[in-house]
């Protein structure tokens, strides 16, 4: 095998750069103008009780400078111990570098053990190229005053 063979055989295809990570309610997508509107964008779920369900939440994701096809898993875990709770993959493929490859992530039902830090992870061919946080908290309840001492 040539010298130049060798080069090209270990050159390794840069992998895409992560626009943006985006946690929200709802995801539009205008049909006419291709636009996005993310509504209800959040950085925390607030829970009463442990284990909780969240009902619905979506993931925006732009993504460019890709080459090719790709494997791209996305994962979403909890950072205290790195327990994947949800996870999905599949191939992508940029036709030019410049584009920008939107991926619109709905959830339902999602299940959070425990309070704390989380995280949605993208991986391209293996490889970790982004990732979000997001907190899931406990609720603080407040004690009622008592009759006669509302202030």
């Amino acid at each position: 095998m040539t010298l130049a063979k060798k080069v090209k055989k270990r050159a390794i295809k840069p992998g895409p750069v992560v626009l943006s990570i985006n946690v929200c309610d709802t995801i539009i997508r205008d049909e006419r103008t291709k636009k996005v509107s993310l509504v209800g964008l959040f950085n925390a779920i607030h829970a009463s009780t442990f284990p909780t369900v969240h009902p619905s939440m979506c993931v925006y994701i732009a993504l460019t400078n890709g080459h090719g096809k790709c494997k791209l898993d996305v994962r979403f875990n909890r950072a205290s111990d790195n327990q994947i709770i949800a996870g999905m993959e599949g191939e992508i493929e940029f036709i030019n570098p410049l584009q920008v490859v939107e991926l619109n992530i709905e959830l339902h039902g999602l299940r959070f053990e425990k309070a704390g830090e989380h995280h949605v992870e993208i991986f391209c061919d293996g490889h970790p190229i982004g990732c979000r946080k997001f907190l899931v908290n406990q609720k603080q309840h407040m004690i009622p005053p008592t009759k006669g001492t509302e202030g």
